[in-house]
């Protein structure tokens, strides 16, 4: 690939600035191609564009990670405090710059381009239409654990897909990040259009806002993508141990559908929240007990820690989703960015 040799890989794997670079580029990269040779599914298209240049930096990146997993000899107090954590793992600090590059490049496109004459609706239709408000429904702020609820399952299939597919689950990192920035950056132009105030001021006030739950939420997905990514690497090594999981994984996809199925016709309940709330508590339990399965103190060590970073990362995904819903409900700033925008469209 022509693109991969403007950014030497030892340059990615020491500063995160160039992987926000990297991210940029080759999200306007996958933004313009998408719209010439998919124009009807831009949107998603461009997505899957980027997640591809990207993948090659991710794989190389997640190589050097393993290494130092098997030189670890302990996940010691030090390495768990959060500032010698983020210093340890280069990993986390490479994806959120790439979250962050997606993210920007989204929003400033959705902001931009219909400045200079082009129909954002063609070109993103896909991250715009995540708004129940552009789909013709009205707008909903959601409650605390609906959010949990429904971001719950975003978060898990990040982790089960790195699992999988090892680096797939950038996909749904890019995606929530140009979901997120298209719609702000959309909500921003129409909001300033409608009401006669600045777009740039509408845009800069509604990052402020919005950044902290953001940022919180995506790094959740980041997380949970890199800690499946590492346990994947592991797993592939040897064949007993792929054939375990695989069958330790069934055994919980199964007791999950029968634990729906008690649920729904037992029960007589179909409160989708409720059984996302219940679904989070037994899969984060299944995941523990399918770890102290294992009998090699090699992947038990490497999976312990694994476990830890996918448990960091539903707690800061419940507070994101906290502060998510502290933000809908009590900012009048927000809430009249999102009244003028609907009022536009």
């Amino acid at each position: 690939m022509v693109l991969e040799h403007l950014f030497p890989e030892a340059v990615l794997e020491k500063k995160a600035g160039y992987a926000f670079l990297i991210a940029v580029i080759y999200s306007i990269v996958g933004i313009i191609a998408a719209r010439l040779l998919f124009g009807a599914n831009s949107g998603i298209v461009s997505v899957i564009f980027t997640s591809l240049l990207l993948l090659p930096y991710l794989q190389k990146m997640f190589k050097k990670e393993e290494k130092e997993e098997e030189k670890e000899e302990k996940f010691s107090l030090k390495e768990s405090s959060i500032a010698g954590f983020f210093k340890r793992n280069q990993a986390i600090r490479i994806y959120f710059a790439i979250f962050l590059g997606i993210y920007l490049t989204y929003m400033l496109s959705s902001f931009i381009l219909p400045q200079l004459g082009f129909n954002t609706f063609n070109i993103l239709k896909e991250q715009l239409f995540v708004d129940p408000a552009l789909r013709g429904r009205a707008f909903d702020t959601g409650t605390f654990f609906s959010i949990i609820a429904n971001n719950w399952w975003v978060l898990l299939a990040c982790f089960l897909i790195a699992i999988i597919i090892g680096d797939g689950a950038i996909f749904f990192v890019a995606w929530n990040a140009s979901s997120w920035g298209a719609l702000f950056g959309y909500r921003a132009l129409t909001a300033g259009l409608y009401s006669g105030a600045s777009p740039w001021g509408y845009l800069g006030l509604l990052f402020i806002i919005t950044f902290p739950h953001v940022i919180l939420e995506g790094g959740a997905y980041i997380l949970a993508a890199i800690s499946g990514n590492i346990i994947s690497n592991e797993i592939i090594q040897e064949k007993s141990d792929i054939q375990n999981f695989i069958f330790y994984a069934i055994g919980g996809a199964g007791l999950v559908v029968v634990v729906k199925m008690i649920y729904k016709h037992v029960f007589e309940m179909s409160s989708p929240v409720i059984f996302s709330l219940i679904s989070l508590v037994l899969i984060t339990l299944m995941v523990y007990i399918i770890i102290s399965l294992f009998q090699q103190k090699r992947l038990q060590k490497v999976f312990k820690n694994n476990y830890l970073l996918f448990i960091m990362a539903i707690i800061i995904f419940i507070v994101g989703a906290l502060i998510e819903t502290l933000v809908l409900n009590y900012s009048e700033a927000l809430n009249s960015i999102y009244a003028f925008s609907a009022m536009f469209v």
